[in-house]
C-alpha cells in the first residue's frame, strides 16, 4: 500500500514539473502544493516550487522554499546552483559566491557550477580568482560556450584583453547564437583596438568583429546598429528602439556595476540641480523619471514626488527598478510614444542619460514639453559635441551613443516652447579612463500667451 502512494506521489510530481516547463506556471504551483500537503518534507517539490515562485518574482519566498529543500536534501548541488542564481538576480554576490562554492564541493564534475563561480567573484571585483574558476570550468567542459563566456569577462574584468577576446571569440565558434558573448567579444576588440594610434583611426579589426556578428546573425538589432555606427552612417538619427531594449536586457545584471567603474555621475548631477531650483522635496508632484534604467535616479526624485513614475524599453532593467521600492509605476515602453500618451500630466520629467540614444532631439523634446503640466520642469543630461564637430548640430560616436551641439540643443528647447533656467558642463563619466564632458540643464514650460 506504501508503495502505490510513493508511486502516486511521483506521478504527481513528475506532472507537476511537466506543467513547469510547458510554462504553466499556476497549474505546476498546485501540483507542487498539492505533493507537499501530502508529503512535506517533499525535497524536490521545495526545490522546484522555489524556482517556480521566484519566476513569479517572489524572490523572498523562493529563497525560503529552496532553503527548507536543502535541510532535506543537503547533497542536491542543484538547489544551491538555484539559491545561488536568485542571489545572484538580487547582486548579493557574495552569498551566490557561498552557494556556487557550495554546488562545486557538492559536484566537482559539473563545469557550470565553476562558471557560475567566476560571474560571482567577478561581481565583487576579484578578477584573478573568477580567471581561475573559469579557467577551471573551461578545462572541465572545453565545448560549453558559457564558461568560454564567463572566463572571457573575468579576463576582460582584469584588463587582459587578448586573453578575453580568445575565450569570447571560442565561445561564438561554438554557439555563434550567443548574443551576449559576441556583443562582448566585439566591445573587447574595440578596446583593445582603441589603444592603438593606427587602430584608433580606422577601426578596422572592430568593424570586422561586428560584420562577423551581423553575418552569423543577419538582423541582429546590436550588431547593426554598432555598425552604421562605426562607418558613420548619417542617415540614423536615433538609436533604433529595438537596439536599445536589447542592449540594455543584456546590460541589466551588471549596468550599476558597469556605472560605478566608469565613475557616472549624472544622478548626483541631477539630484544637485533638483536641489538648486526646488530646494527639498515637498512631495507634491506628479514625476517621471524617463528612461529610468535600474532606477538610479529614483531615490534623488521620491522626495519630490506625490507619484513617482519610470519609463524604460528595458524589462530587465524595470525589474533592477522595481527591488529599489521608490516607484509607483514602472512602464515599459518606448520614451516618445510614451510621452505623447500623456500629454499635460507631469509636473517634473528627468531625462538622465537618455537623450544620448536619440540623435535628432526634436520629436521627443516636443513630445516632453506636451507632457508637462503649467510650468512644468524638465531636468536633463546630454554629451557635449565639441563646437568644431558641431556641423549637424549631433554626432553618432563609434561607441553608439550620440552627442550634442550646445547651439543645437537650446534650438529644441526653444521651438518647443521651453526655457531655459540653467546649463551646466560637467563631466559625466570616463571614457578609456578619460573625461567626458555633458551638459546638464533645467527647462521649464514656456507660459500661454
Amino acid at each position: 500500500m506504501a508503495g502505490k502512494r510513493a508511486g502516486a506521489l511521483r506521478k504527481k510530481f513528475e506532472r507537476a514539473q511537466r506543467l513547469h516547463r510547458q510554462g504553466q506556471l499556476d497549474q505546476a504551483r498546485a501540483g507542487y502544493l498539492d505533493v507537499l500537503r501530502k508529503q512535506p518534507g517533499h525535497a524536490d517539490a521545495l526545490h522546484f516550487l522555489g524556482v517556480l515562485t521566484f519566476r513569479q518574482g517572489d524572490e523572498e519566498r523562493a529563497i525560503e522554499l529552496i532553503r527548507r529543500s536543502i535541510e532535506f536534501a543537503p547533497t542536491n548541488d542543484n538547489a544551491f546552483k538555484n539559491l545561488g542564481n536568485i542571489y545572484l538576480e538580487q547582486d548579493r554576490f557574495d552569498l551566490a559566491e557561498q552557494c556556487y562554492r557550495e554546488a562545486a564541493t557538492l559536484n566537482p564534475e559539473d563545469s557550470t557550477n565553476f562558471s557560475n563561480l567566476c560571474v560571482a567573484l567577478r561581481c565583487q571585483g576579484r578578477a584573478r580568482e573568477a580567471i581561475a574558476a573559469g579557467q577551471k570550468a573551461v578545462a572541465l567542459s572545453p565545448d560549453n560556450p558559457l564558461g568560454w563566456y564567463s572566463l572571457g569577462n573575468a579576463c576582460r574584468k582584469a584588463g587582459q584583453l587578448k586573453e578575453a577576446i580568445r575565450s569570447f571569440e571560442r565561445s561564438v565558434t561554438l554557439d555563434p547564437s550567443f548574443a551576449p558573448a559576441y556583443d562582448n567579444y566585439c566591445q573587447a576588440v574595440f578596446s583593445l583596438e582603441r589603444q592603438s594610434i593606427l587602430g584608433r583611426r580606422s577601426l578596422r579589426k572592430t568593424i570586422a568583429a561586428y560584420r562577423r556578428w551581423l553575418k552569423d546573425s543577419p538582423g541582429n538589432n546590436i550588431a547593426g546598429f554598432m555598425l552604421a555606427a562605426l562607418e558613420g552612417d548619417i542617415e540614423l538619427h536615433q538609436a533604433p528602439a529595438p537596439f536599445v531594449r536589447d542592449m540594455f536586457d543584456h546590460f541589466a545584471q551588471t549596468y550599476d556595476q558597469r556605472l560605478a567603474a566608469i565613475e557616472f555621475r549624472v544622478p548626483q548631477l541631477v539630484e544637485r540641480v533638483l536641489q538648486q531650483l526646488l530646494g527639498p522635496g515637498d512631495g507634491n508632484r506628479l514625476v517621471l523619471d524617463g528612461g529610468c534604467g535600474t532606477g538610479l535616479c529614483g531615490p534623488a526624485l521620491r522626495p519630490y514626488a506625490a507619484r513617482l513614475t519610470g519609463v524604460d524599453l528595458s524589462s530587465r532593467m524595470l525589474q533592477k527598478a522595481e527591488r529599489r521600492g521608490v516607484y509607483d509605476a514602472l512602464v515599459e515602453s518606448e520614451l516618445t510614444a510614451f510621452l505623447q500618451r500623456s500629454p499635460e500630466h507631469f509636473d517634473l520629467a528627468v531625462f538622465s542619460d537618455t537623450l544620448c540614444y536619440f540623435g535628432d532631439l526634436q520629436d521627443v523634446i516636443q513630445a516632453a514639453a506636451r507632457s508637462l503640466r503649467r510650468s512644468g520642469l524638465t531636468v536633463f543630461s546630454v554629451e557635449k559635441l565639441p563646437p568644431q564637430k558641431s556641423g549637424g548640430g549631433y554626432r553618432l560616436s563609434p561607441h553608439g551613443r550620440y552627442s550634442h551641439a550646445r547651439s543645437y540643443v537650446e534650438g529644441c528647447l526653444d521651438s518647443a516652447g521651453l526655457d531655459l533656467l540653467l546649463v551646466q558642463e560637467e563631466t559625466i563619466r570616463l571614457e578609456k579612463g578619460a573625461p567626458v564632458t555633458g551638459l546638464i540643464a533645467a527647462v521649464r514650460k514656456r507660459a500661454a500667451d
